[in-house]
């Protein structure tokens, strides 16, 4: 068991020392990367505890976030969210995942859609009423599996098409992440590196990074357990990224009363206009080994209306 962690554990530092050339010194944020929509929190949960999820989530929405979670799915689970974004752009996401004697697989397909435009130019600055076709569409494939009792693994296969209208782009990229419970208590660490992919020439010639992020997580359970009528848990997040030069930090809290009510919150430093989040939800057991999820989150930003998120899942 130690040398399976170890080893991985080993692969994913080695894979960190490519950041230092990642971002040019001295700036804070960098910019200049293609698809940053790909690091945008998926699903309620996630962003009620302020998208610090990659120890503490134990569900499909880790798909998103540290694909090693997956291994906590017994049976098959599915979700669906709706995201409305920022400047009245939305997002709709699905994913589904089922355990086979290997392992366990999942898809997700995410959709962002941006408010209708109208095409102008320098001769029609009010328009010449063509609307513009715009939006991104992402799929990814996912497998994770149990090396040991305590260390799990998983990866995310995944194509993103953003149609700009006279133009389409469209990049592979791969997602890596490991779970380790440490025998202390509840204690856990998640740790993953998102968004691994090639380099983007767009229109110009410019070429723009991919936006990879690296993440290293720790939860816990402070009062009760997981399952207990109520119990509280806590989580902290270190969140790199390429267009970034600085490191970000996230802390998470969910509380479960009678096993059936959510209730969550979560504070990002270092962030230039996202701030806290809350949210709650409440579970169902409609029949033995089955479940339904409603879950709500409030994101505050400044200078614009606060990102409301709504989720439905549940298991099978």
């Amino acid at each position: 068991m130690r040398r399976a962690f170890w080893t991985v554990v080993t692969a994913m530092a080695v894979c960190t020392l490519v950041f230092p050339d990642a971002v040019p010194a001295g700036q804070k944020k960098v910019g200049g990367v293609t698809m940053p929509l790909l690091k945008i929190d998926q699903g309620a949960r996630m962003s009620g505890m302020g998208g610090s999820y990659a120890a503490i989530g134990d569900d499909i929405g880790m798909i998103h976030i540290n694909p090693a979670g997956l291994t906590h799915v017994e049976r098959g689970e599915y979700s669906f969210s709706y995201t409305r974004w920022l400047s009245n752009t939305k997002f709709y996401s699905g994913e589904a995942a089922f355990k086979t004697g290997y392992g366990v697989v999942g898809l997700s397909v995410v959709s962002y859609t941006p408010e209708e435009m109208e095409e102008s130019t320098i001769f029609q600055p009010n328009g010449t009423g063509r609307m513009l076709d715009i939006g991104t569409v992402s799929i990814g494939v996912a497998f994770a599996k149990k090396l040991t009792d305590r260390l799990s693994f998983g990866f995310v296969g995944r194509w993103t098409s953003q149609n700009l209208d006279l133009e389409t782009v469209t990049v592979y990229d791969i997602s890596l992440g490991t779970k380790f419970y440490t025998g202390f208590k509840s204690l856990r660490f998640g740790m993953a590196f998102m968004n691994l992919g090639k380099d983007i020439k767009v229109s110009g010639g410019e070429t723009q990074l991919m936006p990879v992020v690296f993440s290293v997580a720790a939860a816990m359970e402070t009062f009760g357990e997981v399952g207990d009528p109520a119990y509280l848990t806590v989580t902290g997040e270190n969140y790199y990224a390429t267009d970034y030069s600085e490191p970000q930090y996230r802390l998470g809290g969910e509380a479960w009363l009678q096993n059936t009510v959510a209730l969550r919150a979560g504070y990002k430093f270092n962030y230039d206009i996202e701030t806290y989040s809350v949210g709650a939800g409440v579970k169902f057991q409609p029949a033995e080994g089955k479940e339904i999820r409603v879950d709500f989150s409030y994101t505050q930003f400044d200078f614009f209306d606060p990102p409301l998120r709504f989720t439905l899942s549940g298991s099978f």
